[in-house]
């Protein structure tokens, strides 16, 4: 009887692990991706979209209630009866994140011809701005979101770190963790946590002491204690989602608001709950089988839902 060559013994194991890898793989891209998600259409009692304002990319409320809007190219503000456009922002204006600071200035991210930016803005009157800083670094690969804090720091997400559209492919297609954050401490950019796979949002606690990150395709939200001296983040606790999360806010209550897209071309928001800042359990409050949404925030007890196609304030 003829024996076996030990190299084809070799090729056949090597072919069958490489197999059940791909299968895996395989697996994990149509997961994330949502081919196994089931969608849901679901609003709250009254909506209306506000005149003025349309495609929106990202949105941020202060402690008053009053929301700014990153729309259409153009920064606006919302009290909740009628929209302003802003002037006096940056020639070339197209912001993709936000946020206010306890101050009331705006930090927004734009990019200018092939280079990301960041900008400050002063409100010095009502429907006026004033550009009172601007930042660019190499650090900028692909920002998705930025949280302001006091002293001119801020937290700042990195979705990928690649800057080729390969690397990015790679990254997204095999759910590669090579992403990460940065803390801005107000001279410099540091790398407080790496290898994250595609965070697209960021938001803090109400007494500042954790960091919630939105990791959109593995879906889920990490919550981490932070250190406010140096910025650093640690103690990584997970929440897994229904949906792929991208953007959060912090509700008034303590809870997080956090957008998310169960499959392609669906749209749905969350409301999860917290426990001594930990995520425990997340609540639809908003679906849609049939439009995405981009950005949502809570504002005096209304939901503010930011979609391709316009802002809708919901009670």
């Amino acid at each position: 009887m003829q024996q076996k060559s030990p190299w084809r013994r070799i090729a056949i194991t090597v072919s069958a692990m490489a197999g059940v890898l791909l299968l895996a793989a395989s697996y994990r891209y149509v997961e994330s991706r949502g081919l196994f998600a089931s969608t849901e259409d679901k609003a709250p009692a009254s909506c209306h979209a506000v005149a003025g304002i349309g495609a929106v990319a990202d949105l941020a409320v202060d402690k008053s209630g009053n929301a700014y809007i990153a729309a259409d190219g153009a920064l606006y503000g919302y009290d909740g009866k009628a929209a302003v456009r802003f002037a006096g922002t940056p020639k070339d204006f197209h912001p993709a994140a936000l946020s206010v600071a306890e101050d009331g200035t705006l930090v927004t991210v734009f990019r200018q011809d092939t280079v990301w930016e960041l900008s400050v803005l002063g409100v010095v009157s009502p429907g006026v701005v004033k550009e009172v800083g601007r930042l660019s670094a190499d650090t900028l690969t692909d920002p998705a979101a930025i949280i302001a804090l006091p002293a001119g720091r801020f937290y700042l997400v990195n979705r990928h770190a690649s800057r080729t559209a390969l690397g990015r492919w790679l990254d997204d297609t095999f759910l590669v963790p090579r992403a990460e954050i940065q803390f801005f401490d107000g001279m410099k950019f540091i790398p407080v946590a790496t290898r994250l796979n595609s965070p697209a949002g960021v938001a803090l606690s109400g007494d500042a002491s954790r960091l919630y990150v939105a990791e959109e395709l593995p879906r889920r939200l990490v919550a981490l204690s932070r250190n406010d001296f140096n910025g650093a983040v640690a103690e990584p606790v997970v929440l897994n989602l229904p949906a792929a999360p991208t953007k959060v806010a912090l509700a008034k209550d303590g809870s997080l608001i956090v957008t998310a897209w169960p499959k392609k071309g669906a749209g749905a928001v969350y409301r999860v709950k917290t426990e001594n800042g930990v995520p425990q359990s997340a609540e639809l409050v908003y679906g849609s089988k049939t439009a995405p949404v981009t950005a949502a925030a809570e504002a005096n007890g209304h939901l503010l839902i930011g979609t391709p196609k316009a802002l809708f304030d919901c009670k």
